[in-house]
């Protein structure tokens, strides 16, 4: 039978131990400059060490309702017999620690009089974990409830610890939570999807995303963008500002600073670490994000107030006992929502939030024509390129992806698929698709051009299409020509322009095997008056033929107004197959894509589409694609995204 220790929830702790000298000074010294100590007797040393440090705070902070369990690396000299035994004495299990034949880790605190510290650590025994450390820890990683990383031991390489102690965590189903303090270096996208929590200060957060932090909505910018590259949750510590959390779902909670007990900052040494430790105590014990950061905020406050990293980490009494404010959602970006009626007034509020529309229940994500960003210049500051265009979009209250063109936004400009991750985590957005668009050197015909070569060509770019899609994060690869067709009668051969194209599609899917890949239709237009795609019936025997599972169709309600098409049976007629929507509106002239306003001509033919996508349950994202070029292009697709929420709401009626 497990003892009433082994049953509570575990906080398993791997990482350093130092033993700290504090060092009182006035100000840093400049680069070649020697300066002396701020008190003649200064000069201290007391345990610490970030690992060390967290392990000491979760005891004390579980006050018996949890386990800390540390694993480091202790030295060879005398530090090591303190550290160990200060470790012991505060309730740290230390069954799972080692030993190396290197000295002790230290740590130099340069401690300003306001409170302020600056640090040097020297690494000696956290530099020496054995290079099979993982298959020993698995059992302790296994049992328990969180693993709290730092960035004072090896990360990556032949020594690695953090990335594959992360991974064996995230297999084993245990949140790691990922300090990033320690040292200066990039973080791996791999170890970023491994972890439940990413939890870098200020100037950490600059570092990890050479983005500014200057101001609040610059952080939160910074920390989406790293959100975007896997981490599932991101603390943001503030300093005497407080604290930032991006949940997985992308709400944003403000917790404010807590007032200094005795109202001074003596010293900061060991604030983050109580704080952080704080999250983790509360988080393991169920509690809410805002419970949990008020908790951490009081943790911080009380460490803050005291010399010294070990002698100022706080009680679970002292934590709990200390009045502090209580987080609150943070609303920069937050809208209203109205039944999609108004467009052109200031008291029409978005839809939004951020990175994504699942707000009031909405089960999808929108997404509009990048394009539509150059249009109406006189009502935008920005740069009129693709960056500047996905920094517009990130304005649009309610949206939370973007559709890509390939080649068309990325070869012309140069653009590279981790640029334009940055850009859309600046702009709290994700990929949605990748859509393909085929210069005139394709006028002849993509998929089924008569020269082989070209056509070879058409599915190389295809392909190299589906390569960015998945590089962006995006689910799905649209296939759109404007040039597969014909004009006259008797000048094509329409059963080999569509076995070529059964074969080009077979290719690409087999290429990208785990991307969805989807023909958008389309009957006519003014580059091909006859598309040998041109239906839904046509799309929906293509998809049968190319008989892939990947294989699906995009359905654009212009396209099926030019074809005579009901875009609600469209959408019946291909169940799960229906991979993307493109949403607008028209007058159903011959010929016509008027790229209207979704539901501003058709809105009863507008609610049985949104009927019918719930019907079928389509999965992917709504995308609006019209042309407001007239038109405020953010307030026509915040418009549009209103408007397909109210016709969503009224359909489940």
């Amino acid at each position: 039978m497990a003892s009433p220790r082994q049953a509570l929830p575990q906080i398993l702790v791997i990482g350093s131990l130092n033993m700290d000298t504090i060092i009182d000074v006035q100000r840093l010294p400049q680069k070649g400059e020697s300066i002396v100590t701020r008190l003649p007797d200064t000069g201290k040393s007391v345990p610490g060490g970030k690992g060390a440090n967290q392990a000491v705070a979760a005891a004390r902070l579980c006050g018996g309702k949890c386990v800390a369990k540390f694993v480091g690396q202790f030295g060879n000299d005398g530090h090591a017999q303190t550290l160990e035994r200060s470790l012991a004495d505060n309730g740290v299990d230390l069954s799972a620690c080692g030993r190396t034949e290197k000295p002790s880790g230290q740590g130099l605190v340069f401690l300003v009089e306001d409170g302020t510290v600056s640090s040097i650590v020297v690494g000696g025994s956290n530099m020496a974990w054995p290079s099979d450390v993982v298959p020993a820890l698995l059992p302790h990683i296994q049992t328990s409830s969180a693993v709290l990383l730092q960035r004072e031991i090896p990360e990556h390489g032949t020594e690695h610890v953090n990335a594959a102690v992360a991974k064996a965590a995230a297999v084993a189903g245990v949140p790691v939570f990922q300090d990033i303090g320690g040292e200066d270096r990039p973080i791996s996208d791999e170890l970023l999807r491994s972890l439940a929590l990413v939890s870098p200060n200020l100037p950490e957060l600059q570092r990890l995303t050479a983005m500014p932090v200057g101001s609040e909505a610059e952080v939160i910018a910074a920390a989406r963008f790293l959100k975007s590259k896997g981490a599932e949750r991101v603390l943001v510590t503030r300093g005497g500002d407080g604290a930032l959390l991006l949940e997985p779902d992308g709400r944003i909670w403000k917790q404010p600073p807590c007032e200094v007990p005795g109202g001074q900052v003596l010293d900061e040494t060991g604030a983050g670490d109580s704080f952080r430790a704080a999250f983790a105590v509360a988080f393991v014990e169920g509690r809410s994000s805002e419970d949990s950061l008020r908790f951490a905020a009081a943790a911080g406050a009380v460490a803050v107030s005291q010399l010294g990293a070990f002698p100022s980490l706080p009680t679970r009494l002292q934590a709990g006992g200390l009045a502090c404010p209580t987080a609150t959602p943070w609303s920069g970006d937050s809208g209203g929502e109205d039944d999609g009626t108004c467009i052109g007034s200031s008291t029409c509020a978005g839809g939004g939030g951020e990175g994504s529309s699942n707000v009031a229940g909405f089960p999808l994500k929108f997404g509009s024509r990048l394009n539509s960003m150059a249009d109406r210049l006189d009502l935008w500051g920005g740069a009129n390129d693709v960056l500047g265009w996905v920094s517009r979009q990130g304005t649009v209250k309610g949206l939370g992806v973007i559709d890509f063109n390939y080649p068309q936004h990325f070869v012309a400009s140069g653009l590279t698929a981790e640029a334009a991750l940055k850009a859309l985590g600046a702009a709290g957005l994700e990929a949605g698709a990748v859509q393909m668009r085929f210069s005139e050197e394709f006028r002849a015909g993509a998929f089924t051009n008569p020269d082989d070569a070209l056509r070879r060509r058409a599915v190389a770019l295809t392909i190299e299409g589906g390569a960015m899609a998945q590089a962006l994060g995006a689910k799905e690869l649209v296939v759109w020509s404007a040039w597969d067709g014909y004009d006259y009668s008797a000048q094509a051969d329409y059963v080999v322009a569509w076995n070529k194209t059964v074969l080009a599609f077979r290719a690409v899917c087999d290429a990208h095997p785990d991307l969805k890949v989807s023909v958008e239709y389309k009957p006519t237009d003014e580059n091909t008056r006859f598309y040998i795609v041109g239906s839904v019936g046509a799309a929906k025997l293509l998809v049968k033929e190319v008989g892939r599972s990947n294989m699906g169709v995009t359905i654009d309600v212009g396209h099926c107004l030019m074809a005579g098409e009901n875009p609600a049976q469209s959408v019946a007629m291909l169940g799960d197959r229906l991979f993307g929507i493109h949403l607008n509106d028209g007058h159903s002239r011959l010929g016509a894509e008027d790229g209207l306003m979704f539901g501003s001509v058709h809105s009863v033919m507008a609610m049985e589409l949104m009927y019918w996508l719930q019907k079928t349950g389509y999965q992917g994202h709504l995308y609006m694609d019209t042309f407001p070029q007239n038109e405020d292009p953010v307030r026509e697709c915040e418009f549009n995204i209103r408007r397909v929420k109210a016709l969503w709401a009224r359909a489940e009626r």
